[in-house]
Formats: C-alpha cells, sequence, structure tokens
C-alpha cells in the first residue's frame, strides 16, 4: 500500500533546532502564499477552540474508531469523512460517558461528516438511506450543542500546506497525509495522542516518504515548541516510530 524512502525526518526535530533565525524560510514556503507569523495564529487559534482530551479510556475510543472504519471501508468512503466522523464519534463518547454506541450513531457521524465535506457527494451513499438517519443526527447535534464542526488532524494539515507552493507535491502530499492520520486513528497506540502532534507527524512522515524533506518552516510549529518543547517533540517521535512499525509489517 505504502513505501517507504530513507529517513530525513527522524531528526526534523532536535533539541539544535529550538534556536534558529527567524528569516530562515524555506525553499518551498513563498511569504505570499502564507506568512509564518500568520499560520501560527492559525494554530494558536485552532489550539484555542480545541476541546479538552476525553476522558474515555483508550480502549473503547479504539473499538469505536475500528468499528466506525469498517463501515468506510465498505462503503467507499474517503479518508477525510473518517477522520471527521472520528471526531465527532470520540466527542460524542465524551459526552455521553458510555461505550454502548449503536451502528445506527456511528452512521450518523458519517453522514455529519460527509455534509462537512463540501466535496462530498452526499446523495449517492446508500448507507444514508435509512428512515432513522435525520434522527440521529439530530440526536448528536443536540448532544453536542451543534458543535460538530470539530477540529481534527486535517485542519493543522491544511494550515501547513499553504505554505507548499508545488500544487502537485501538494496535491501527493495531502492524501498521503491522511492515509497516515488514519493509521494512527485506527491504532489504539495513538488514541491518546494530541490532535496537532499527530498532524505534523503525519505530515512528516509523508514528506519523508515522497523524499521532499525541509519544505515545512519550522518556524510554524514554534508556538507549540514554547508551551511543551520535550512533550512535542517525544509526541513526533513516537508518531514516527508507531507510523514505521504499521508501514513495515
Amino acid at each position: 500500500m505504502i513505501s517507504t524512502s530513507s529517513c530525513c525526518t527522524s531528526d526534523y526535530y532536535s533539541s539544535s533546532d529550538i534556536e534558529y533565525d527567524y528569516d530562515d524560510v524555506v525553499k518551498a514556503a513563498p511569504q505570499h502564499l502564507s506568512s509564518i507569523k500568520e499560520t501560527n495564529i492559525i494554530l494558536q487559534t485552532l489550539l484555542q477552540y480545541h476541546h479538552s482530551p476525553s476522558y474515555i479510556s483508550s480502549s473503547i475510543k479504539f473499538q469505536q474508531s475500528i468499528r466506525l472504519f469498517k463501515l468506510v471501508q465498505e462503503n467507499h468512503l474517503s479518508n477525510e469523512i473518517f477522520i471527521r466522523a472520528n471526531a465527532i464519534l470520540h466527542k460524542l463518547l465524551h459526552s455521553i460517558c458510555t461505550n454502548e454506541i449503536n451502528e445506527s450513531i456511528l452512521i450518523a457521524c458519517l453522514s455529519l461528516a460527509t455534509k462537512l465535506n463540501e466535496h462530498s457527494t452526499y446523495s449517492n451513499i446508500t448507507l444514508f438511506n435509512n428512515n432513522i438517519l435525520i434522527a440521529n443526527e439530530n440526536l448528536i447535534c443536540n448532544t453536542l450543542d451543534w458543535d460538530i464542526d470539530i477540529i481534527t488532524p486535517i485542519n493543522y494539515v491544511e494550515a501547513i500546506l499553504l505554505h507548499v507552493s508545488d500544487y502537485l507535491i501538494k496535491d501527493r502530499l495531502r492524501p498521503l497525509t491522511y492515509e497516515l492520520i488514519v493509521l494512527c486513528l485506527t491504532d489504539i497506540r495513538c488514541m491518546d495522542l494530541s490532535v496537532l502532534s499527530m498532524a505534523i507527524g503525519c505530515l512528516l512522515m509523508a514528506y519523508e516518504m515522497i523524499n521532499c524533506c525541509e519544505l515545512i518552516p519550522k518556524q510554524v510549529f514554534e508556538y507549540e515548541q514554547e508551551n511543551n518543547k520535550i512533550l512535542f517533540q517525544t509526541s513526533l517521535i513516537y508518531i514516527r516510530q508507531v507510523l514505521m512499525n504499521i508501514l513495515h509489517r
């Protein structure tokens, strides 16, 4: 499914990387696309509105994510829909504090995620042709106070991809990164990772796999580094190790 290349991002964030000149702009991050400052503001805003981690156990989140992913595979839905639906599902689990989720609720999570994806063709998905779908969607929306457009790794990835001027590379990076995110979201070892770390870890791995190193400006991540340098770097290393383990099975 995915082949890996020689490592070029495992040392991308070492202790020496914390000190750098602010004007050190990488070759694929022209200022006219999105300035470093603008992207940091976006990331800070996303972090501000990102909800606190769920207190549901990792095993419960994993079990429900796998059930959701099987529905995605069976109905040939996109990775983006799964990522968004999984975020809705985990927030719902946190809100109702239970692991008793009916499959119809999982379908409703997918349906809501599909409606949030402007590129989806909702009417052609037979999975959503059932009589109780709208009732379940309303139940989820009311439970979550209609806050269903939840921050996911996609938000962070898209903010960072603003720095890539080569559209051919961007078009290769996006689906590959989403695929890696899905691998993390369906692995119990990654259930409690932060959304930001997962997004950046998978994006760095995708860069490595298509041999396009050093396209991400390190300054983009200064906000997170300043707040928790050690945890941030450790998370990136951990995500890479998990992904390497998965890809080499």
